[in-house]
């Protein structure tokens, strides 16, 4: 299966090491980390999504007009915008990038957080409604006359989208909540998880591959994970304490979203980095223990070759897409493009023309 290498686009060029305060909007630095993931070969880039943040589907429009290959997958909170609408949205914008878009499904991480926007459910509740939502946008998207739906959480006649997806549209969805993994185990294309272990990842794939056995469904898998690399061992674990110091210095500058700890994935986040300094093959982490809940900075240290090794063990575990990114902003894109991406796509070719279908 080929793996798909994805980054995340911000709405500016920020990171720990080079921290801007977070209302910093950079047109400019969209469109220049924009026009780089596409240069240097990356799948997607993860346009996130909370509710002060800048609108993504404004921000995914103007990528599609600063690439010529790169896709978006779209971070969206299903019931802020009508299902019907949503759908149409989302088909709209594949067709000015055609078969580039996926979209990925969140709940939000807390309830503080949606009641700013004025969404007083619960979580349970919010996954309840994410499930119809899901299913509502895949009908709009293949249809072929309007239609008429009254759920639990959605009711309209006449539901129509004149505009359909040039292909289908991926459908990613993360929590790791009992009722999160029932959800995802139903609906998603795409399970997506915060940085974790071989070992975490196993477990998890095991868990959603059970429920999604149910409804005969079988996902694919993407991890989230930081990257730092050098061209010798020594290098790339110096680098890492280099990055940690900075990181220490600026934590300040940092932003703070205590709500967003309470949720299961940065609570596991939180215990992973309770395990250690360092796990497994050439997992660090030096940035999750400074972070705790409020960060998904498990990392992979060393050379292109030791890092592509590590992560084919994901790869053999049932992770077959990643978020790759570094710690400097526009560099570590780059470097992960150059020399980590084209060196783990050709192992995942070897490994998967000698492993029997």
């Amino acid at each position: 299966m080929p793996v798909e290498i994805n980054g995340l686009l911000n709405h500016n060029i920020s990171s720990e090491t080079h921290p801007l305060p977070f209302d910093t909007f950079e047109p400019e630095g969209i469109a220049r980390m924009a026009r780089l993931h596409d240069e240097w070969g990356y799948d997607k880039v993860l346009i996130a999504n909370a509710s002060i943040m800048p609108d993504n589907f404004t921000i995914a429009g103007f990528v599609a007009a600063q690439t010529k290959r790169l896709g978006v997958m779209l971070a969206h909170r299903p019931g802020f915008v009508p299902p019907t609408m949503a759908a149409r949205m989302l088909a709209t914008l594949d067709r000015l990038m055609p078969g580039r878009v996926g979209v990925h499904i969140i709940t939000a991480a807390s309830d503080e957080e949606t009641q700013a926007d004025g969404d007083y459910q619960t979580k349970v509740e919010r996954y309840d409604r994410a499930r119809e939502y899901i299913g509502l946008l895949r009908r709009m998207w293949t249809e072929a006359a309007p239609f008429d739906h009254a759920g639990k959480w959605f009711r309209f006649n006449g539901g129509f989208a004149a505009v359909k997806p040039a292909a289908p549209i991926p459908v990613y969805f993360g929590g790791m909540s009992p009722a999160a993994l029932a959800v995802a185990g139903e609906c998603c294309d795409m399970f997506a998880t915060l940085s974790d272990t071989v070992e975490g990842m196993t477990e998890v794939v095991g868990k959603v591959r059970a429920e999604a056995a149910k409804h005969g469904r079988t996902p694919r898998f993407l991890m989230s994970i930081r990257i730092i690399m050098a061209r010798t061992e020594e290098t790339a674990w110096a680098r890492a304490d280099g990055i940690r110091d900075i990181v220490a210095a600026n934590m300040g500058k940092l932003a703070t979203n205590t709500p967003a700890a309470k949720a299961d994935g940065f609570r596991r986040t939180e215990a992973l980095a309770g395990r250690g300094d360092r796990l497994e093959k050439c997992f660090w982490n030096g940035i999750n223990q400074l972070r705790g809940g409020q960060s998904n900075s498990g990392c992979l240290v060393g050379t292109p070759e030791q890092l592509a090794d590590a992560l084919m063990d994901y790869y053999a575990a049932g992770v077959s897409a990643f978020i790759l990114r570094g710690f400097d902003p526009v560099e570590d894109v780059i470097a992960i493009g150059r020399d980590l991406a084209p060196l783990l796509r050709a192992k995942v070719a070897e490994h998967d023309l000698q492993t029997p279908s």
